[in-house]
């Protein structure tokens, strides 16, 4: 008898695996956007449409945090799973509760954001004991409801009706997490940097003075070319000429000034000291004209025609700096310290349109790929009877 169950695996595999790929898209996407919104002190998340292909390294970049520590729990948990079966799922929730928001909170400060350990976050957390306290204390009943969600959701054969009520749980869970490690990642925004070290400004070294040797005798001069053969030409014999080196040279006199004579014989010459001047029309008479002077009319500076002067620019009008320029330096848009760290206006996000949006994708992408997960669990020909 044929065994027709494989007919229907094989596509459910498939389709669980695309449309649980998918899922993570999204999930990755949402999870990152709440959380860097949050860090950056932000009241509202700022929703923006990306295309899914962005979201594609951020799936590898979750699972690589994620898996550094659900990993080696899952072996553990599996290990310990035959004398307790609860336990196999318990022990990955408990390292992640406890672990993963150190891997998170290094990636955002780090220079990378594939480092997972930096001794630097726990100097800050020990900087704010009470708000890390309220962190770990709030997200144990959102660990709660995310482990038990994801069980109903993907790990439970059967009963869909566990699948409808636990993809929304799943989804408002994940997001809620995201805003409140984003919220303890801003608080420690504020703390100092207490491993860092000064650096040392390096001391400069002694001047080393060089001793002064006795003058060795000069070096031959290179030939000149007055000292080398000359070269035979129709012209005659060619010598270059030689280079002169200003150091050996000796000075060169100054040359006479050049004083400017008046070589015209039509003007007369200038008086004695003690006559007095020639009158004005005696030297119009004597003045002569060359050739090339076609006119005798000196030339008039006139103003520009049919161009009226440009009017001068106001200095206040340069000074005085635009709306959008005072903004930026106003700076009163800045992040500032939270007076209270936990508060209900975190749970505010939750009725943004974009985060109700976000949370209906993601609920309709996970009850299709839970959907395909049970058929395909259901019709697994390696299960048995």
């Amino acid at each position: 008898m044929v065994d027709l169950r494989a007919l229907i695996f094989v596509p459910a595999l498939v389709g669980s695996t695309l449309l649980g790929f998918l899922f993570l898209l999204h999930a990755a996407s949402y999870y990152l956007s709440v959380l860097e919104g949050t860090a950056a002190g932000a009241k509202e998340i700022p929703w923006q449409s990306e295309a899914l292909t962005d979201n594609f390294l951020k799936v590898f970049y979750l699972a690589w945090l994620i898996g550094l520590w659900a990993g080696p729990a899952y072996l553990i948990g599996r290990a310990v799973g035959p004398s307790e079966p609860w336990l196999k799922f318990v022990i990955p929730l408990l390292v992640m509760w406890a672990l993963y928001p150190v891997s998170q909170l290094t990636s955002l400060s780090a220079s990378t954001a594939w480092m997972p350990l930096n001794a630097d976050v726990f100097a800050r957390l020990v900087q704010k004991p009470a708000v890390t306290a309220g962190f770990f204390a709030l997200t144990v009943p959102v660990y709660a409801v995310f482990g038990l969600a994801f069980k109903w959701a993907f790990l439970t054969k059967g009963e869909y009706p566990l699948l409808f009520v636990g993809m929304p749980l799943l989804a408002v869970s994940m997001l809620l997490y995201a805003r409140l490690l984003g919220r303890l990642a801003f608080a420690l925004l504020f703390t100092k940097d207490l491993l860092r070290r000064r650096k040392k400004k390096p001391r400069p070294e002694p001047v080393r003075r060089a001793r002064v040797e006795e003058a060795e005798e000069p070096a031959a001069l290179a030939p000149q070319p007055s000292d080398l053969q000359p070269i035979s030409t129709p012209d005659g014999e060619l010598v270059g000429y030689n280079v002169l080196i200003a150091d050996d040279d000796p000075p060169r006199p100054p040359r006479k000034r050049v004083k400017a004579q008046i070589a015209d014989d039509g003007l007369p010459e200038p008086p004695p000291a003690h006559e007095p001047p020639a009158p004005a029309h005696r030297l119009e008479r004597a003045r002569t004209w060359a050739d090339e002077d076609e006119d005798a009319l000196p030339y008039e500076m006139k103003a520009a025609e049919g161009k009226e002067p440009e009017k001068a620019t106001r200095p206040s009008e340069v000074l005085k700096p635009r709306a959008d320029e005072v903004a930026l330096l106003d700076r009163h848009d800045a992040p500032k310290a939270p007076k209270q760290v936990w508060s209900g206006e975190l749970f505010v996000f939750l009725g943004q349109p974009g985060t109700v949006y976000a949370i209906l994708v993601l609920t309709a992408l996970g009850l299709l790929a839970g959907m395909m997960v049970r058929v395909a669990r259901t019709f697994d020909p390696t299960a048995g009877e």
